[in-house]
């Protein structure tokens, strides 16, 4: 079997350079009216999303295991090898880390390899410079799974050069090779195509390309460093390009997807919302093939993120139903993970608690036997939202959530994810502050103040923030003047400036800010400890939730909690008082 065959890999291209270059615009709506459309057919004939199923699991089992087992009874290693590279792709496909290593395992022995991740022995196996390439790809993958993260980074970088498109290591080629990218690359992308055979080489080079580069740029952006950032910005600019000469539908929209969160991440919205603006066109033949389903399930999370970060809580709520559907049908559970998640934070800013508990126990059916130490990071940091915020409702004990936490907080994945930490130990601190144990409470705020530099615009980023400076309120607001044994307390300017890196970072997250302003105005009204009274104090919970979550909508359906807000265990404060009545309200955009 040829190169250009291997790996699934569509050898009929869907349409010309030229055509898809020319797709006819479509707007935003129009998208989310056809998904509504499709979603809305109930007869098996017509249903895109009942017409293909997944395979994979049973291909996997029933033909490629058999197939390599066979190959290496009769002694063709370079067939094996080959074989053993397509389960472990599929693995992959299927969120099976560990299975993809174990196959990868494999083919590395075949390669007489000492080690399953080195490439400096002549190998044993006769493979082309394209299967190299792969086998790089794929093992940078699993080793990005892992938390290796250096490792990972190396072998992406092999896979690029096998595929002939280096990645410059100096500041320098970064400036020079972005040059080339924005000027050079636009017009080598009009030259005629070669013949049909070289043509199908040349694309499915790119389509290994496209992962190598989306690889790097994630890698890149889990460092907190200028030089970094750069590095990141060129793999997404080479991702893009190689994506659009590539010229697949679900392929670009994958990519300009990607390419807008990662956007949303470094704080650029003007790039952020033009990116998916382009998937959103480019996505009308999306609905045609499983990959095209794949890529619109991707936009349809991408659509509920961007309007939770703006604010539209009802609109992110509704996408986050549709996308998890696609999800469910597709079989692709590490999506509807991050589905789940932006749902589950729309419905706690809408203050709809009981769907939170619902969406939270349906992401543990998902994660819980998958063992994912970042996916259970990010459920038991809801579940913590969840205890401090839920008027009694839980998910998981308090005792459960903070035993995770210290077991694995040492974890190379996790000590990568600053975003996500900062909003585990900010919680974290904020509960031992309920019961004024000051000492935890000291322990945990020491490690989010240490993470703050590290994190960026996202959404857990942005989170994770306004729970560090909810910490501030509640020290000037509770704490002892004598509390802290090890760290020295910040001054009154000192905890302003976290105020102003708020506002000059998170600017594409708006839905905090007016919970952010008003914890501001409750430092500023209380601008030293010597001035706040704990019997007149407002509380910053109060606070910043009715800033936020007070919308009409919330009102008509549960107007009666709304004079009740409390946030439990806080005590010795003065109750807030409601507006009972049904005002229209506009959510928070800023």
């Amino acid at each position: 079997m040829s190169q250009s065959d291997s790996f699934q890999f569509q050898t009929k291209p869907s349409r010309s350079q030229e055509a898809f270059t020319n797709e006819p615009c479509r707007t935003e709506e129009e998208f989310l009216d056809q998904v509504t459309e499709k979603l809305a057919q109930t007869s098996p004939e017509k249903d895109m999303l009942t017409m293909k199923p997944c395979h994979c699991e049973e291909i996997l089992k029933l033909v490629l295991s058999p197939l390599t087992q066979h190959c290496l009874v009769i002694g063709e290693t370079t067939c094996a090898f080959y074989y053993l590279l397509e389960a472990a792709a599929a693995s992959l496909d299927l969120s099976d880390n560990y299975m993809a290593f174990f196959y990868l395992r494999k083919a590395s022995s075949l390669l007489g390899q000492p080690s399953a991740f080195s490439f400096w022995k002549k190998h044993k196996v006769k493979i082309c410079q394209f299967e190299e390439a792969t086998f790089c790809r794929l093992q940078s993958e699993v080793c990005f799974n892992m938390g290796q993260f250096t490792l990972a980074k190396k072998l992406a970088r092999q896979g690029l050069r096998l595929l002939k498109r280096n990645f410059p290591w100096t500041w320098f080629g970064v400036l020079f090779q972005t040059f080339l990218e924005k000027y050079w690359h636009s017009c080598s992308m009009n030259q005629p195509p070669n013949n049909s055979s070289e043509n199908k080489k040349k694309l499915a080079a790119l389509q290994q390309q496209v992962h190598c580069l989306s690889l790097l740029w994630q890698l890149y952006n889990l460092e907190a460093t200028a030089s970094s950032r750069r590095f990141a910005c060129l793999a997404a600019l080479m991702q893009k390009n190689s994506a659009e000469e590539f010229a697949n539908e679900a392929q670009v929209v994958s990519t300009y997807v990607a390419l807008s969160q990662f956007s949303q991440n470094m704080g650029d919205r003007k790039k952020w919302l033009h990116c998916e603006q382009i998937a959103i066109q480019k996505s009308s033949l999306c609905w045609f093939s499983r990959e095209g389903l794949f890529a619109t399930a991707q936009l349809m999370q991408a659509l509920a993120y961007t309007k939770l970060c703006l604010g539209h809580l009802d609109f992110s709520i509704k996408l986050g139903f549709q996308a998890c559907e696609i999800c469910r049908h597709l079989k692709k559970p590490a999506l509807e993970n991050l589905v789940l998640s932006v749902l589950f934070r729309s419905a706690f800013l809408k203050k709809k608690f009981d769907l939170c508990v619902h969406v939270l126990e349906s992401q543990w059916e998902l994660i819980s036997q998958g063992h994912e130490v970042l996916s259970l990071a990010c459920f038991y940091s809801a579940c913590l939202d969840l205890l401090l915020y839920g008027k009694g409702l839980l998910c998981r004990p308090f005792e459960e959530c903070l035993s995770f936490i210290q077991h694995y907080e040492h974890n190379r994945i996790l000590t990568s994810q600053s975003n996500v930490m900062l909003g585990v130990h900010s919680s974290l601190a904020m509960w031992f502050a309920q019961d004024s144990q000051w000492s935890l409470f000291e322990h945990h705020f020491c490690k989010a103040r240490q993470l703050v530099k590290r994190t960026n615009a996202s959404l857990f980023g942005s989170h994770g923030f306004v729970r560090f400076l909810e910490c501030h309120v509640l020290i000037l607001q509770k704490m002892p003047e004598d509390a802290f044994m090890h760290i020295p307390l910040e001054t009154h300017n000192q905890i302003l400036k976290y105020f102003k890196e708020f506002f000059c970072r998170c600017v594409t997250c708006p839905v905090y800010h007016q919970w952010v302003s008003d914890l501001k105005a409750s430092v500023m009204r209380y601008g030293t400890r010597e001035s706040m009274s704990l019997t007149n104090i407002i509380r910053p919970f109060d606070t910043c939730l009715i800033g936020i979550w007070e919308e009409r909508e919330f009102l008509e359906e549960d107007n009666s909690i709304e004079g009740n807000l409390r946030i439990q265990r806080f005590d010795r404060v003065a109750n807030v008082e409601e507006n009972k009545k049904e005002e229209e309200t506009q959510e928070c955009i800023c």
